[in-house]
């Protein structure tokens, strides 16, 4: 690939980064990471929800995705259930302070893209989501 090519994706992905606070050991005003925040979401977002399949998806190491989960655990924001079927398989699901704290972090995320395009126009905006619908379709071909 040609070194310009690579200089201004790794320029875009800084810039990028920095808007999105991965940066920033909290997310949006929580005491919660943008991992452990993530987490949170992928739960919610299954009906069936075990560690084996987040550690897969999020393409997390084994004994960090287990402190995680101890943490929210802990702070009562998710519950472990087993499975009647087998034993072995704890089914994660989120608690009811769990569903409120998500709940606040997406609020607050939508109201973080709200702000960022501030002042563009609709056309303005169309066009960066549609580069972004883009990006993600031909990196999502690479499955890296």
């Amino acid at each position: 690939m040609n070194k310009e090519f690579i200089y201004d994706i790794r320029q875009f992905n800084r810039f990028y980064t920095k808007v999105l606070g991965l940066f920033n050991t909290q997310i949006l005003d929580t005491n919660y990471s943008l991992t452990e925040a993530r987490i949170l979401f992928e739960i919610s977002e299954r009906t069936e929800c075990i560690a084996n399949n987040l550690v897969q998806e999020l393409d997390i190491d084994r004994s960090y995705m287990s402190r995680i989960l101890r943490k929210l655990e802990k702070e009562k924001l998710i519950e472990k259930k087993s499975s009647t079927t087998d034993n072995r398989k704890n089914f994660l699901f989120l608690t009811k302070k769990g569903e409120e704290l998500l709940d606040k972090i997406n609020i607050q995320s939508d109201e973080q893209i709200s702000q960022l395009f501030n002042g563009l126009t609709d056309s303005e905006i169309n066009e960066i989501r549609m580069s972004m619908m883009l990006i993600k379709e031909k990196l999502d071909k690479n499955k890296f």
